[in-house]
């Protein structure tokens, strides 16, 4: 099994309301639609970080920064045909069309995307 994994972080200027207005909204859903329209994965998961005092404990216990306030993640049975799939002509638009509107709230440099595999 494949799966892609995006990690996000929100912009500094985006208050974590705004971000969850960004993530949730109608036209971040549509974009993820498409995209599950040409990859076909076998399964989507959107998750959003709480906003609890768990989360503040586990980072002052274990001295680490603040965690993605997002993660997608898509997973696929075949890797071969999804580099396919990846790297067609809709998938490449798909792709600009995110990044133009993650760019709104999201700070790609404090973010991270990639493949896994899982067992």
């Amino acid at each position: 099994m494949i799966r892609f994994i995006n990690c996000i972080k929100r912009r500094k200027d985006v208050s974590i309301d705004d971000f969850r207005k960004y993530w949730n909204s109608r036209e971040f859903e549509d974009l993820l639609q498409q995209v599950v329209d040409i990859t076909k994965p076998e399964s989507v998961s959107r998750n959003l970080t709480l906003d609890v005092d768990a989360n503040l404990m586990i980072r002052e216990e274990r001295g680490s920064r603040e965690p993605f306030d997002g993660i997608i993640e898509f997973w696929w049975q075949n890797g071969s045909e999804l580099m396919d799939l990846y790297n067609s002509e809709a998938a490449r638009e798909i792709r600009k069309k995110i990044l133009a509107f993650q760019k709104q709230f999201v700070d790609l440099s404090e973010s991270s995307a990639f493949f896994t595999e899982f067992h």
